[in-house]
């Protein structure tokens, strides 16, 4: 009788365990349900970073999936940003203390507006990075990856804050 009881309660137990890992939360429900993204400004030298970051921020929105991208004279919502640094750094070295890898760093601030010009969401100091090695990557892909770091803080902090 112990061993059946026995038998019970550690197949409740990994029953349990197994399907603690099922849930999920992805914030609560947002005001609006389209967004528009206009081109990101961008004040630093780095010419490339604006259609970087638009891209980026119109995917990462895509991805997420809770709101869909429209022309933002038509969205319920527009979410503007303006990259305001660039930065680009070694972040680690050979055994010859020749730069092996690169970090590059965006910083940026960023505005969710409804259509109506209420701010609902805002933060002047924002930033993402990424690394790239230098044997095998340009600098663009190292931006890339700071974007997406970026495009993600950005979701986390203005979709998730409601």
């Amino acid at each position: 009788m112990k061993t059946s009881v026995k038998i019970f309660f550690m197949a409740a137990g990994a029953l349990a365990l197994m399907l603690s890992g099922c849930y999920s939360f992805s914030g609560g429900r947002l005001d609006f349900q389209t967004v528009g993204i206009p081109v990101v400004e961008n004040t630093t030298a780095e010419y490339r970073l604006s259609e970087i970051m638009t891209t980026t921020m119109i995917t990462a929105v895509n991805n997420d999936g809770r709101v869909k991208v429209s022309d933002p004279e038509k969205a319920e919502a527009v979410l503007e940003l303006a990259v305001t640094g660039y930065t680009r750094a070694p972040f680690e070295y050979t055994s010859q203390e020749q730069v092996n890898q690169y970090k590059t760093t965006i910083a940026a601030k960023a505005k969710l507006r409804s259509a109506a010009g209420k701010v609902l969401w805002e933060s002047a100091s924002l930033s993402g990075w990424g690394t790239y090695q230098v044997s095998e990557s340009d600098e663009e892909s190292g931006m890339k990856k700071a974007a997406e770091n970026l495009a993600a803080e950005i979701i986390r902090q203005s979709f998730e804050s409601w």
